[in-house]
């Protein structure tokens, strides 16, 4: 909250409307209070688009998109689906995300979700919501951190009334990349129904990225998670955690430092407040430990 004097970063999630849950992945308040001193470094998971809402001295926070430079973020910004850890950096205020699953991004959005991949800049009209009213609306909620998902949903809901050309497809696609069995791009496009070549097309249009690198995002933070729930120390426990679509525990390795840039062990062990948090809670009231690997729900 404004105001807040406490030292420790604070998080909150909260679930969205049940008609929104097949659309958003929930809602988060990430808080750093006035009498932190230094500014706090964290880190975001490889993740789908989110909107995030800044409030406080504009200018506090700072973000490395994946394979990018540091930047300043906008006091309204989309972070467009991304295929590595994002770098924070940031000082006093608070932010507000929601999390736009794949169905919810072919309802919002006027543009394909490739034109925002590894991407966090103004939203402009790349949706269809009054980005300035909302932000407004959560200004003025600043001091009172249970309005925030009913403003959220009002708003979500009048933007997002009708359902979008192949929202059926979208939503066989979703399930299939948190399925374990799923490995190959021709496995994922059986699954769907549709050839190999609408699949790509699809895939860089709704979820931003080709599908096979969808598939072994999702294998590899199906893993992270797993690792790190049966102990990241535990040479057995890492050998049952890993999705057996891995080769072997090398293989998992390669992946860990193309989309952490360092060993899942080291990311696990990251003493970072707000990741620190999230790992904790997102789970328990979302459901699950990634954004990622959410799972619309009709």
């Amino acid at each position: 909250m404004k105001g807040s004097h406490t030292t420790e970063p604070q998080m909150r999630y909260w679930q969205p409307a049940p008609a929104l849950r097949a659309l958003v992945s929930g809602y988060h308040l990430y808080r750093i209070g006035s009498s932190v001193g230094e500014p706090q470094t964290d880190a975001f998971q490889p993740a789908g688009a989110i909107l995030r809402f800044t409030l406080g001295k504009p200018g506090n926070w700072c973000v490395q998109p994946p394979r990018g430079s540091w930047q300043a973020v906008p006091p309204v910004a989309l972070f467009g689906p991304s295929s590595g850890i994002t770098w924070s950096r940031s000082g006093p205020g608070q932010t507000i995300g929601v999390g736009i699953l794949p169905r919810g991004w072919a309802r919002l959005s006027r543009v394909p979700a490739s034109e925002w991949t590894d991407r966090v800049a103004e939203p402009g009209e790349a949706l269809r919501i009054d980005t300035t009213a909302l932000a407004r609306a959560l200004e003025a909620a600043a001091d009172d951190d249970d309005a925030i998902p009913a403003i959220l949903d009002a708003a979500l809901v009048a933007a997002m009334p009708w359902p979008s050309r192949n929202e059926d497809v979208i939503a066989a696609f979703e399930e299939a990349l948190l399925e374990r069995g799923i490995s190959k791009v021709e496995e994922l496009a059986r699954r769907i129904g549709r050839p190999r070549h609408t699949t790509e097309r699809l895939a860089k249009r709704i979820f931003g990225f080709p599908p096979k690198l969808l598939i072994r995002r999702a294998r590899f933070l199906r893993s992270l998670h797993a690792l790190g729930e049966c102990g990241a120390n535990s040479p057995s426990g890492s050998a049952r955690a890993i999705d057996y679509g891995y080769t072997d525990y090398s293989h998992f390795i390669r992946d860990a430092h193309g989309f952490l840039g360092m060993s899942p062990q080291a990311f696990l062990k990251m003493d970072n407040p707000l990741l620190r948090q999230s790992l904790a809670l997102r789970k328990k009231v979302l459901g699950a430990p990634a954004q990622a690997l959410a799972r619309g729900r009709d």
